[in-house]
């Protein structure tokens, strides 16, 4: 544990927040979500390294959201679909952040494929419902070292008979005879004003094209990862301690070999948690906590992670050891750190104009030889912007003044 110190001055925040529905074909797996599945951290395949140096990270921890507003969706044509994605950007969506997907190559990981019926699964994080799919192949001449255009795709049959399967829908589509490796592109598009509408193109390969059969024989009978191939770990540690209270991190690690979508981890702790970031606070009985993502960390990939905070009196701590941890409906074990270093000791005063507003802030801690310390401010306990750095301990008293106007919420001195 970092030896810190927080203290605060009232500020007002207004957080503003939009839900909107995401998702990507699961089976035949879609290109985002395929890298996504690798860790975009960590891809093993080198045509997912070559669309992450073009497109970054970010894009593949959103592999669910390759999506463009259409408000003139038609379900009998493409023609709005045409009218905003540009030929040669279909798979990205004509969005320059997805544009890793766009890149043509020959070796983009296809799923094994038949001609004739195949259960396609959809993978939807916030379903949403009225909505519509539409679903197309590439061209019997089209080849993966080519372009995707919008004339190189044929409709297929099937996406008038969709299953709602609680986040996944499911349909099946009648593959036509093919050879080689092609794209199955799928639109999933809302019905409402906004018609916000979802692009995946996923790659498949029909070999010689004399392979018979599909997965579950057309009846879309496959095996989902679900709640009991969940393995994890949860990794608690206290960040910064004032006596009076402190701020904690959890780190949920991914140590399965699925995803993790739209956790929710259920805690107990003896100590009273006051706040969050990073996860949403759902439900809360005395001691027990259940906190879920925050929307755009709602996704953990295999070998990652994602972490949150909190907030909670009393301090004074060497360690916090929650308990009863189920993550997703699954029990799971947890780490905590300790830490037998004394509390970091502090004073603080502040002068007050004569309305009572604080002016500036007097701040005094103690510090090692050879230690360096630095002074930081914050708006949200997330988020810390560096004051003075560098300070450098001499193993006596060390006194600092700040105006506190135009300062943010939060001080902390840590040491380095």
């Amino acid at each position: 544990m970092r030896h810190s110190f927080i203290f605060y001055f009232p500020i007002y925040t207004i957080f503003l927040t939009n839900v909107f529905s995401h998702g990507s074909v699961g089976d035949p797996v879609s290109r985002s979500y395929r890298i996504f599945q690798e860790n975009p951290e960590s891809p093993k395949n080198a045509v997912s390294l070559a669309a992450i140096e073009t497109a970054g990270t970010q894009a593949f921890y959103d592999w669910h959201e390759v999506s463009q507003l259409v408000p003139g969706y038609d379900p009998d044509s493409i023609e709005p679909y045409r009218s905003i994605i540009p030929d040669n950007q279909l798979a990205g969506a004509g969005r320059q952040k997805y544009s890793g997907l766009d890149i043509v190559r020959d070796d983009w990981p296809a799923t094994s494929v038949n001609p004739g019926p195949y259960p396609v699964i959809f993978d939807a994080w916030v379903p949403h419902d009225p909505s519509y799919f539409l679903a197309f192949i590439t061209t019997e001449d089209w080849t993966p070292d080519q372009t995707l255009k919008w004339d190189d795709l044929e409709p297929l049959s099937g996406t008038d008979r969709v299953v709602r399967d609680g986040h996944y829908y499911r349909f099946t589509v009648d593959f036509p005879p093919r050879i080689g490796k092609h794209i199955l592109y799928v639109i999933w598009q809302r019905i409402d004003p906004a018609g916000e509408a979802f692009f995946s193109a996923s790659d498949i390969d029909f070999s010689d094209g004399k392979g018979i059969g599909n997965p579950g024989n057309g009846i879309g009978d496959i095996d989902v990862p679900g709640d009991k191939d969940i393995r994890a770990e949860v990794d608690f540690l206290i960040q910064n301690d004032w006596n009076s209270g402190f701020t904690g991190e959890a780190e949920i690690t991914n140590l399965g070999d699925h995803p993790i979508n739209s956790w929710e981890l259920e805690f107990e702790i003896e100590q009273e948690i006051s706040s969050f970031w990073n996860a949403e606070l759902i439900e809360r009985e005395g001691n027990h906590y259940t906190v879920r993502h925050a929307g755009w960390n709602q996704s953990i990939p295999v070998g990652g992670s994602v972490k949150f905070g909190f907030s909670a009196i009393p301090g004074n701590l060497k360690s916090i050891s929650p308990s009863h941890l189920t993550l997703n409906g699954v029990s799971l074990h947890t780490h905590a750190h300790e830490d037998h270093h004394h509390p970091f000791g502090i004073d603080v005063s502040a002068k007050l104009l004569p309305s009572g507003v604080i002016d500036q802030f007097n701040l005094s801690f103690p510090t090692k030889v050879g230690s360096a310390y630095i002074i930081q401010s914050s708006s949200d306990l997330h988020h810390w912007e560096t004051i003075e750095s560098g300070i450098d301990g001499n193993g006596s008293i060390i006194n600092r003044q700040f105006s506190a106007l135009r300062r943010k919420g939060f001080f902390r001195v840590t040491k380095e």
